[in-house]
């Protein structure tokens, strides 16, 4: 079953080696950690990674044909960096997936049946200023607070409802991602306990480092 929950962004910069001489991304690969050191413990035998990739051409299938997408990247490298020797299976979700088939996703990795940790791949929207990817759009401060209110109070309904066609216009690379997380804790009895480590955006995007613990 799936026993915790870590929701970790994926820009660029957590890479170390694209970061360039100075660590512009040191605060958010802490908070990282954090939370990773938190959900790696025992009784977890098992991590999914859940992360987005882009559709491949004229259809809903994730495109792996280049390789691993970004977001599958950084968390084998979160998970390395945490010295994690456990088993791992990766579950690439393409951005543009229906919420239902999110949320089925997400009710299949619950029927685990040893300890598992969901690590998610997403970050929020890119359109939070005018040196964002996708400059600034009004909309992206309501969407990134629902999506934060989502993580901070432990509501996978809230997670559910998020919108993707509104993602997509805002570049939300997570959204994807994070419905197949609300699946998941949706076969949950009990609600999680929820904590949101980090939630900010430096570069026009929302990042959010967050854990759900059952």
């Amino acid at each position: 079953m799936i026993t915790t929950a870590a929701v970790c962004p994926h820009p660029p910069l957590l890479l170390r080696e694209l970061t360039g001489q100075q660590d512009a991304a040191a605060g958010l690969r802490d908070a990282c950690r954090t939370v990773l050191g938190r959900v790696l413990r025992p009784p977890v035998e098992h991590v999914a990674v859940v992360g987005g990739a882009p559709a491949a051409l004229g259809t809903r299938r994730p495109d792996l044909a280049r390789g691993l997408p970004l977001s599958l990247r950084v968390a084998v490298r979160l998970l390395e960096e945490a010295d994690w020797t456990g088993s791992v299976e990766l579950h690439p979700v393409a951005e543009d997936a229906p919420v239902e088939e999110c949320l089925r996703r997400g009710r299949e990795l619950a029927a685990a049946r040893r300890p598992t940790a969901l690590l998610v791949a997403g970050d929020g929207s890119a359109c939070r200023g005018p040196r964002a990817p996708g400059h600034l759009d009004a909309r992206a401060h309501g969407f990134d607070g629902d999506l934060v209110d989502a993580l901070r109070e432990g509501d996978p309904a809230r997670l559910a409802a998020l919108d993707p066609e509104t993602a997509r216009e805002l570049m939300v690379q997570g959204r994807a991602a994070l419905q197949v997380l609300a699946g998941a804790a949706a076969e949950r009895a009990a609600p999680p306990r929820p904590d949101v480590v980090y939630a900010d955006d430096p570069y026009g995007v929302m990042y959010v480092v967050a854990e759900w613990r059952w």
